[in-house]
């Protein structure tokens, strides 16, 4: 039997950790209690096990937990106040993929590359995901869990409208195509599901327009060449329009569910009440669907998964968005060697799985994804998604994003409330969004 230090030494080797600290020394990890898994218990689990495989690899590390309630937002604010003081600030935090910009840029977060270049998790992450907390060329946050965008459809509806199944749009008009069909043969159930409006902040882009934006001949939101948000372009007009087409011939959902404050669970429930025939989603409908409050028994059989396609069928043939959770180190930290082990040992395996699996991620680690445990979990939807993760692209972080995901939320909500709009009224909304509060020097047209 390995003794005490013994087995301590073969954690440490296991892992690659730096060393155990000589001296009582607190690591603190400020994290989202309430908004990352679907079960509050699950969050409770996950840290507490991390807490004790942590703490028994440094005998003399206090792993400190500080859990933060409410929603992203709530997270990230409460966060940003206590990096004011060095004293108060955490060594490692938890972060949506949509802020790493905005707290890189305050000077708050540490470079990874040293720690990544001989971690053994990276180079199974694909280069989009890499890219994913790169600014200037350093790595400032390494992903624990992303969300990606697909279509969910069900098989009954779409073959009583005379649609073949398994269905693979190669188009968007293969897409309106079906949803009308639907409209006109299978009554009583909303066709098509694409969000539209402000009420899921940047949460609706990243389930919702995004996606049509990144499959359309311009799939650019933020040029990254000039620096500028993209407030006009041949793709965006194409977005604007497809939700025209949408919303004029009433394929799409309720006002009152698309501007619901849980307009992004909406769709998870109608679809498992047969009210829903095809939506644009993400990839965690298929393990919410196991949950007791949105239960779905049937799903694996009664409903499909395909990638978005692109406006008109050109390469690479489909698309979404890409964007999940991270974690970071502070610039501030004390101990960043100590850190990094923390932050290594998330990236293992059985945490991996278990975040993907109840928080509702597909693993940045292709190993990960393809293994049983994670695919089998809520199959097909499981392994669908995780072939689509290489075709996505990733949202804005930078502080400017907020802004320019209000008006593009805003131009879609218009279009859902008044069909009547016109794509160029739309785009008007965000222009005049993005430059009254970002400045014109901040954004371009695109021709």
């Amino acid at each position: 039997m390995l003794s005490g230090a013994t087995a301590v030494a073969a954690l440490l080797a296991t892992y690659g950790w730096a060393s155990a600290a000589s001296a009582q020394t607190t690591i603190k990890v400020g994290y989202s209690s309430a908004y990352v898994f679907d079960e509050d218990a699950d969050s409770v689990s996950y840290w507490n096990d991390i807490k004790k495989e942590f703490e028994a690899a440094h005998p003399n590390v206090t792993l400190e937990l500080q859990p933060h309630g409410g929603t992203d937002t709530d997270e990230m604010n409460a966060i940003a106040l206590q990096y004011r003081s060095p004293s108060t600030t955490p060594d490692v935090i938890q972060l949506p993929t949509t802020y790493i910009g905005q707290f890189q840029s305050s000077g708050y977060l540490l470079p990874l590359d040293k720690y990544l270049s001989s971690s053994a998790f990276w180079n199974r992450f694909p280069k989009n995901i890499q890219d994913e907390g790169r600014i200037d060329g350093s790595v400032y946050a390494a992903d624990i869990g992303e969300n990606n965008t697909g279509m969910y459809y069900n098989k009954e509806m779409l073959q009583k409208a005379g649609i073949a199944v398994p269905w693979s749009p190669h188009n968007w008009d293969d897409i309106l195509t079906a949803a009308r069909a639907i409209k006109e043969k299978v009554p009583g159930v909303v066709p098509l599901w694409i969000a539209a409006g402000t009420s899921a902040g940047p949460t609706g882009v990243l389930q919702g327009s995004g996606a049509v934006i990144f499959s359309s001949k311009t799939p650019i939101i933020y040029d990254t060449k000039t620096k500028k948000y993209v407030i006009d372009s041949p793709g965006l007009r194409d977005v604007l329009q497809f939700y025209k087409d949408v919303y004029s011939a009433g394929l799409g959902a309720q006002l009152s569910d698309l501007f619901s404050p849980k307009a992004v669970a909406v769709p998870v429930s109608l679809m498992a009440q047969q009210k829903l025939a095809i939506a644009l989603g993400s990839n965690w409908y298929g393990g919410a669907w196991k949950e007791k409050n949105r239960h779905w028994a049937e799903a694996a059989t009664a409903a499909g998964a395909t990638a978005f396609p692109t406006s008109q069928g050109q390469s690479p043939g489909q698309g979404g968005t890409l964007g999940g959770w991270d974690v970071a180190i502070s610039k501030a930290s004390k101990n960043p060697d100590l850190a990094w082990d923390l932050v290594n040992l998330l990236q293992q395996r059985k945490y991996m799985v278990f975040i993907a699996t109840k928080a509702g991620f597909v693993p940045p680690d292709t190993e990960v994804a393809k293994s049983p445990d994670y695919v089998n979990y809520a199959p097909p939807f499981n392994g669908e998604f995780a072939t689509f993760l290489p075709y996505d692209k990733l949202l804005p972080s930078n502080d400017g994003f907020a802004v320019w995901a209000r008006g593009i939320e805003e131009a879609t909500g218009q279009i859902a409330q008044d069909p009547t709009t016109s794509v160029s009224a739309a785009l008007k909304t965000l222009h005049d969004t993005v430059v009254n509060q970002l400045g014109a020097d901040e954004v371009e047209t695109m021709q």
